[in-house]
């Protein structure tokens, strides 16, 4: 056999069941029941019968009691039906409760063209496996047909050589070379013990090609009669053989025949009931096309009846006595004696092939072997009568019927009468209501057919050779002298009984809400839906909330320019207690840029106390160096304010717990920019989107005692209480240090360039001799120099003992002083 197209399907070992059959349902639609179904196919695996194909007419019931009128919807899901023989029933009831559905597509999705729904054809079986062969397809567009050597098996259990990934699935094979699967309308039998099956005859194209359900288009029609016998070896689990042979002339081809395997001989022997020729189905308007040659001709089909030995490979044909007369698409099985005298097969049902609006026959009749007679064992009555279903044996007393179709008698169908199952028992010729896994016997011949026959219900038969014309051939006799080898056949009956279950709908509650219509199964759904969605949207709130706060709480370094830092420095100077006095606070500092390191040495500060009374020293600090610069404005500087800030006004100014917007405080700095005789002071920025701050305005500071220092400048009394301040000054060597050195020191060139930006808003400040007491040398003046229409305010150096360094006479030592309002001082 060629190799798998497909990877097995896994299935879990227990049968699926889902809902309904019923492919769709109705609004407030609580059940569904079969009403027909036709042309089915199926198979018995051990204790579980398989049903697949034909079509499904269903009736739909409502939560009111009404029901709607029947649907076919063409089992989209390729739906297999399975019905164990376990479970007890009775024919009136809802059949499709009881039957488990296994799909050969998973998750629910339309099988389309790798499971497509076949009308017709055949389901070929072993105690293990089953392959669906034949069958026509509905044409359309949505899909391609499978190709022409595709075949599709299930296997349910494993055999011969241990596989120890085996698992219960369907499997998509290949045919052998030189056979496809367009035949229709044939006849099909299994025979589990030889493991082996066949399909009889059938029809097919005019072009051999692909069949479809009759349109009208004789080219895609099965209208001519097959002549082969297709064979299914399955003594090897996946290495299954497929082979061809042609019927002999001596054996005509027909359509829908019954086809049996009867154990007798050394692998049994296959025997052909009924069929005809010419039918009506495979006409689109259910015309036959030769009425007279059916009628002629189909008839012998179940006179003159046709015997294929397994072992011998041969065809016979035998005459009988009586007979039903031209009958298809009926049912058959086969029911031997205890003693094997006498083999009893059973036919169900059909039609003539040619009157689909006429009653089907409802008639049991038995053809024994090996004397070759038919009996009637049952009357049937009208309107009861089925064609197109397939019959089975549970136990060897009973024949269950399943499926078929009732006549068309106007443009509604009609649903099957009794049900969709019919159970027959075989002993007594009898209808039964119930199927009782727990009641059976072993069958006995009916008296009917002992009087036929002779013998007794167990056996005895004294006709043991066709009466009256004798065996067609000796060869024939001689097969049937040759008893078969029953410890072959396995027997798995009794069967335990077990629980049915509702599987029309499960979850279907007898009493309706109030008639909304709303599954029950919504609320549920809608609450795990909305259940998630809210907490979702917690924990996303809480991921938010605790990322805001980490924001707020991390260093603003890591997100900006703040330098809180270095507010909480100048809040904490701030803050000291301060002299006992009014006053601005004049502070000389010496402020370096990042490209000018610090030298390590501190100047000590000089000191400026203001003229206002009460007089008081006020502690200046100065650049170390006699180069004096001031903040760049056009207006005189503001005093600083000498009351400290409360603790409270340090965090909600100067600290980040209290600020508003830290950001924004960067730029509040200023920035000195030095060059070999300048010092370029720039303006703190103003943030984006704020108003400018307004000019400084400082009140009058010059002082009558250095002239070149401005006019309300007093020097300090030598005798003066020296101010508490002084013992916190820092004396720094940086001003005894020349400018070329100190240069060096700094690694800075003779000219650092400042910003344009800067430089327009700076002042310039040129030098001036000042005369040092005391020291020897003279340090040089500086005269700040205002903008233009200002004039300058020469400085002099602070009081004795204060001055402005102590560096060497000769030393070209520089100083910068600047004055810082609150606002430069870092304010929120």
């Amino acid at each position: 056999m060629s190799s798998f197209r497909t990877s097995i399907v896994p299935v879990l070992a227990g049968i699926i069941t889902v809902a309904s059959g019923q492919a769709s349902w109705n609004m407030n639609q609580v059940n569904t029941t079969m009403c027909y179904w036709e042309e089915l196919r199926g198979a018995v695996v051990r204790d579980t019968v398989y049903l697949d194909g034909g079509d499904i007419w269903w009736i739909p019931g409502y939560a009111n009691g009404s029901t709607g009128a029947v649907e076919n919807d063409a089992n989209p899901m390729a739906v297999v039906y399975t019905l164990n023989f376990s479970v007890p029933f009775n024919t009136s009831q809802n059949i499709t409760a009881i039957m488990g559905q296994l799909p050969k597509v998973a998750g629910g999705n339309k099988a389309n063209n790798i499971a497509p729904n076949y009308y017709d054809g055949a389901m070929l079986a072993n105690d293990d496996e089953w392959y669906i062969y034949g069958g026509l397809l509905r044409k359309t567009d949505a899909f391609t047909p499978p190709h022409s050597d595709d075949v599709l098996s299930y296997q349910a259990y494993q055999y011969g050589a241990q596989k120890d990934a085996f698992q219960p699935g369907f499997v998509n094979d290949v045919l052998t070379d030189g056979i496809s699967r367009y035949l229709a309308y044939g006849g099909a039998a299994s025979a589990p013990s030889e493991n082996k099956a066949w399909y009889f005859s059938g029809m097919h194209s005019p072009l051999y090609g692909e069949v479809f359900r009759p349109m009208g288009n004789d080219s895609e029609t099965a209208i001519n009669v097959s002549s082969a016998l297709i064979t299914l070896d399955m003594a090897v689990q996946q290495q299954e053989k497929w082979s061809n042979k042609t019927l002999p002339a001596l054996v005509p081809g027909r359509a829908n025949p019954q086809l049996v395997w009867v154990p007798v001989g050394e692998q049994g022997i296959l025997v052909a009931l009924g069929g005809v020729i010419f039918p009506e189905f495979v006409s689109a308007l259910h015309l036959s096309s030769n009425v007279a040659q059916c009628k002629a001709d189909s008839p012998a089909f179940m006179s003159n009846i046709d015997i294929y030995d397994v072992a011998g490979d041969k065809w016979y044909q035998q005459p009988t006595t009586g007979g039903p007369g031209a009958l298809a698409r009926g049912c058959a099985v086969v029911a031997p004696a205890q003693d094997a005298s006498s083999f009893n097969i059973y036919h169900y049902g059909g039609y003539n092939g040619i009157d689909y609006g006429a009653d089907f026959n409802d008639e049991v009749w038995v053809l024994s072997l090996p004397s070759f007679k038919w009996t009637k064992v049952a009357e049937g009555k009208p309107g009861h009568g089925r064609a197109g279903h397939k019959c089975f044996m549970p136990y060897p007393d009973q024949m269950m019927v399943i499926g078929g179709y009732m006549p068309l008698t106007g443009e509604a169908p009609t649903c099957l009468d009794g049900g969709i199952i019919q159970l027959f028992n075989v002993s007594s010729g009898t209808w039964m209501s119930e199927y009782d896994p727990t009641k059976w016997s072993n069958y006995t011949v009916p008296d009917t057919v002992v009087k036929n026959i002779g013998g007794s219900p167990t056996g005895g038969a004294t006709a043991t050779t066709p009466v009256p014309s004798g065996w067609a051939t000796a060869a024939l006799g001689s097969v049937f002298s040759t008893p078969y080898p029953t410890t072959k056949m396995k027997q798995y009956y009794p069967y335990t009984p077990t629980e049915s279950k509702n599987n029309t709908n499960p979850g279907y509650s007898p009493h309706p809400s109030s008639g909304s219509g709303v599954p029950k199964y919504l609320a549920p759904l809608l609450g795990t839906i909305f259940g998630l969605m809210f907490v979702t949207l917690v924990v996303t709130g809480i991921f938010l909330w605790r990322r805001r706060n980490l924001l707020r709480r991390s260093d603003p370094s890591e997100f900006g320019t703040d330098d809180s830092h270095g507010h909480r420095i100048i809040s904490w100077i701030r803050g000291q207690p301060q002299p006992d006095h009014k006053g601005s606070a004049v502070t000389s500092t010496t402020e370096e840029t990042p490209g000018s390191p610090s030298t390590g040495i501190d100047t000590p500060p000089v000191l400026y106390h203001p003229a206002y009374p009460p007089m008081a020293q006020v502690m200046h600090h100065e650049v170390p160096d006699n180069q004096i610069a001031e903040l760049m404005d056009t207006s005189p500087p503001v005093e600083l304010s000498d009351t400290g800030l409360s603790p409270t006004d340090i965090i909600s100014r100067h600290s980040r717990l209290g600020s508003t917007n830290p950001s924004n405080n960067a730029s509040n700095y200023s920035s000195t920019i030095r060059t070999e005789d300048t010092a370029t002071v720039s303006q703190p920025s103003p943030s984006a989107g704020l108003a400018p701050a307004p000019p400084l305005i400082s009140p009058d500071l010059s002082r009558p005692d250095s002239p070149p220092l401005g006019r309300d400048y007093l020097p300090s009394p030598p005798d003066q209480t020296p101010n508490p301040l002084d013992d916190s000054r820092v004396t720094s060597g940086v001003s005894s240090v020349s400018d070329g050195a100190r240069a060096h020191l700094r690694q800075i060139s003779d000219a650092t360039a400042g910003s344009e930006r800067d430089r327009a808003h700076s002042r310039q400040i040129s030098d001036a001799t000042v005369s040092s007491s005391g020291n020897g040398g003279g340090d040089r003046a500086l005269s700040v120099v205002g903008e233009v229409g200002e004039s300058p305010r020469p400085r002099t150096a602070g009081s004795a003992g204060l001055g402005v360094g102590s560096g060497s006479p000769d030393g070209t030592s520089r100083r910068s002083i600047f004055r810082e309002s609150i606002e430069d001082m870092g304010s929120r």
